[in-house]
């Protein structure tokens, strides 16, 4: 019983078998950034879904956490909250550039997110002066053209002889490109309001995307670092940039 136990706990230390989806980019090859994002489309089905076998999560759909959004003085006063927000799109990113320093373990990608589309929850309160209009209900939308900065560090850490590649927190910032917003049920329905109310809406949606922006940053930055991090755990550096 021993021994089999001390053989199970060695087994976890053993670095893994390099699946063939994972491509292999050496760190003498001269197009090494070209060889990373080739890598990375070749991972690129595997992602959608994630690979239970690696323990790495999927990136489709993509769950965001609470938007709350608040405007205006208190006599015209706008708020919102939006709950339950799942996005689908993210694994469609197009790599425009790739700038990678092996030596320092830095990646910084320029990303083209073409089309993001959005669906959850939410509930509204407008008060203007007397009057206070409320409103639940579904809300849908699509961002689309999307460029995106990824910043990539990471740092080798010591497991036994072996090192391990870890990334710290990645960085991603959005620029804003096209968006569409639409939101059912405005005021119980009201058939004047609704349509107006959702035309208001879209004419200043850069209100809305300064509050989602920054949520949808952190999540594709969280889920972009586990991604990299559950990968990098199971192989060795040198394995990887052998």
């Amino acid at each position: 019983m021993l021994t089999t136990a001390v053989i199970l706990l060695a087994l976890q230390f053993v670095a893994a078998e390099i699946p063939p989806y994972i491509k292999i980019c050496q760190r003498s090859d001269p197009n090494v950034d070209k060889c990373i994002i080739n890598s990375i489309e070749e991972l690129r089905p595997k992602m959608i879904k994630g690979i239970p076998e690696l323990d790495v999560p999927g990136i489709e759909p993509l769950s965001l956490g609470q938007i709350a959004l608040a405007r205006g003085p208190q006599g015209a006063k706008l708020t919102a909250v939006v709950n339950d927000v799942k996005v689908r799109g993210p694994s469609n990113f197009i790599i425009q550039e790739l700038k990678s320093d092996l030596d320092r373990n830095r990646f910084d990608f320029k990303l083209l997110l073409p089309r993001l589309d959005f669906a959850g929850k939410y509930k509204m309160d407008i008060q203007v002066l007397l009057l206070r209009l409320q409103g639940k209900g579904n809300i849908t939308g699509s961002f689309k053209d999307y460029a995106c900065n990824v910043t990539m560090r990471g740092h080798k850490e010591k497991r036994g002889e072996e090192e391990y590649l870890n990334f710290e927190p990645m960085k991603v910032k959005l620029r804003v490109g096209e968006s569409s917003i639409y939101l059912t049920n405005l005021f119980d329905g009201d058939p004047v309001l609704g349509p107006a109310t959702n035309r208001v809406i879209n004419d200043n949606s850069q209100v809305f995307l300064q509050e989602i922006s920054p949520v949808l940053e952190k999540s594709l930055a969280d889920l972009f670092t586990e991604m990299a991090n559950k990968i990098t755990s199971k192989f060795t550096y040198k394995e990887l940039f052998p």
